[in-house]
């Protein structure tokens, strides 16, 4: 059990590849047992480092996870369901209550599944992670942190201490959809984050993000840009959703084909933007 955040910086800058960090490991020890990591030999459990589990908003209205908040934490945060609702809404979608209480979000984002559930919202909502390392600390957006499918850009010394990202404030809107073949603990075929800035009536700016369609989580610009200027009528919501769907290239795989799934980006993305 490492310690302190000094004890962990020095065990990964020695023991590089070797290490691995882990605060729930409801992905990695599913992956060990598949023998895909020969070559880890050492566990750093961080799940109990003091602080590591907090949630914080600062006196910019930044909101902040620690690397060991879980996604029940996140689900029954006041600051996240209050201040960044699709998040809230994604955390809770994540797995079954055992996984959600055991899951960080952390682990969540550097498993780097396209289909995990936090990543799309955390992207919506303008994401930085903080890494550290013996060599010191760098700031990266989420959408630079991955590279392609369970590839990011985080080295064998680092860990990712923090998430950060601006709480939505009173003119924004958020939501955030997710079609699994289950009613429950499925993984994601699809899923979309949407938030919007109003302006009275109108959207001066759109972010819509989907999630398992292509190798990493994507934007979807075309239907961000056409939303601006409008009112949310149906038309618009049609249309919004259509253009999602033209982005989106996802592969066909034993749990759907290409063509459902882009039909399916239609329709969440039409749902997020009703809700």
């Amino acid at each position: 059990n490492a310690v302190d955040e000094e004890e962990i910086l020095e065990i990964l800058s020695e023991q590089g590849k070797s290490a691995r960090l882990i605060a729930g490991g409801t992905d990695l020890v599913l992956e060990l047992e598949q023998e895909l990591h020969p070559e880890i030999e050492i566990l750093l459990d961080i799940s109990r480092v003091p602080g590591y589990d907090r949630i914080w908003m600062d006196g910019d209205e930044r909101i902040h996870l620690g690397p060991a908040v879980t996604h029940n934490h996140c689900a029954a945060s006041e600051i996240i369901r209050r201040r960044s609702a699709p998040l809230a809404r994604a955390a809770w979608e994540v797995g079954a209550p055992q996984i959600r209480n055991m899951g960080t979000v952390v682990g969540n984002l550097v498993t780097a599944s396209p289909a995990n559930d936090t990543i799309s919202p955390l992207m919506a909502l303008g994401t930085e992670l903080v890494l550290v390392s013996k060599q010191g600390t760098r700031r990266v957006a989420l959408e630079d942190f991955y590279t392609g499918v369970r590839k990011t850009i985080l080295r064998a010394d680092e860990m990712v201490k923090e998430i950060i990202f601006p709480a939505m404030k009173s003119h924004q809107r958020g939501a955030y959809q997710k079609l699994g073949l289950r009613k429950a603990q499925a993984i994601s075929l699809v899923n979309a984050a949407v938030i919007l800035d109003l302006d009275g009536e109108k959207i001066s700016r759109a972010v819509i993000t989907l999630g398992a369609v292509a190798p990493t989580i994507i934007h979807t610009p075309e239907a961000e840009e056409y939303l601006v200027g409008q009112i949310l009528s149906p038309q618009a919501i049609d249309q919004a959703a259509e253009l999602a769907k033209n982005t989106s290239s996802p592969i066909d795989d034993v749990r759907g084909s290409a063509n459902y799934r882009r039909e399916m980006v239609r329709v969440l993305v039409k749902r997020a933007l009703q809700e």
